[in-house]
């Protein structure tokens, strides 16, 4: 199974143009490669808006991505408002209170979409992932969030925008007897991390890639980048391509 992971495109209305970046035509032009991938499905990995989450942006998006042959599953992004994007991309009945999270088996694989949008998660949401991580102890699992939930050392963004629970996530998944594989976004960098049964899959942003090596902003470059997974039967594959 391929999985396409397009994470970051801070959309905004039609006239705007965040950084001097035309965002609408980097995720339309995002969509449109996946048509050389041929994926089995598209996820959507938060901060689709700009600045903070609009009914009219999300609409705009589920629209685009209505005319794929395949399902799109969205998460929400600290730029996000949960319940409007659950609500525009008909997944509201996934919401938990002002939460979307949820669990969908991918071609009988599982894989869990989290919601971080505030930069941690809620005790209810804490028991609802440790319940299902026990009851997969025995299988791989698959993760979507947009926080990396352990540091990556991209300096900018570990310093001041990191998840804030990494101790608790570590506690809760280091010793399980599965390996767990994370694809998340918001660091707008490509990078893997390993800890032990964690691998952490950091995804390029639509919008812009960061240098992860200075403290201060910076901006490594404009192009757009699109994860692809593939599950096969010897585990997890994943490549990225930058248009």
């Amino acid at each position: 199974m391929r999985i396409a992971f397009i994470t970051d495109p801070h959309v905004g209305h039609a006239d705007e143009k965040p950084m001097g970046v035309d965002v609408r035509q980097n995720f339309l032009d995002a969509l449109a490669f996946l048509s050389e991938l041929k994926p089995s499905c598209l996820v959507l990995g938060g901060d689709l808006c700009s600045d903070s989450g609009d009914a009219s942006i999300y609409e705009w998006m589920a629209e685009q991505v209505a005319q794929l042959p395949y399902p799109c599953y969205a998460i929400a992004g600290n730029h996000d408002d949960s319940e409007l994007l659950a609500n525009a991309f008909r997944l509201g009945h996934h919401l938990h209170g002002h939460e979307l999270y949820y669990a969908i088996p991918l071609e009988g694989r599982p894989a869990l979409f989290l919601d971080t949008s505030k930069g941690e998660m809620s005790p209810a949401q804490w028991t609802w992932l440790r319940e299902f991580l026990e009851a997969l102890r025995d299988s791989n699992v698959l993760i979507f969030m947009h926080h990396p939930p352990l540091p990556a050392d991209v300096r900018f963004m570990d310093t001041h925008y990191a998840f804030n629970q990494p101790d608790k996530f570590l506690a809760l998944v280091r010793n399980l007897p599965c390996h767990v594989t994370v694809v998340c976004g918001h660091y707008h960098v490509e990078k893997i991390v390993q800890r032990g049964n964690i691998l952490e899959l950091l995804s390029p942003s639509t919008f812009y890639q960061m240098r992860p090596d200075t403290t201060e902003f910076t901006v490594d470059h404009y192009r757009v980048g699109i994860r692809e997974i593939s599950l096969t039967s010897q585990g997890i594959n994943s490549e990225v391509h930058y248009l």
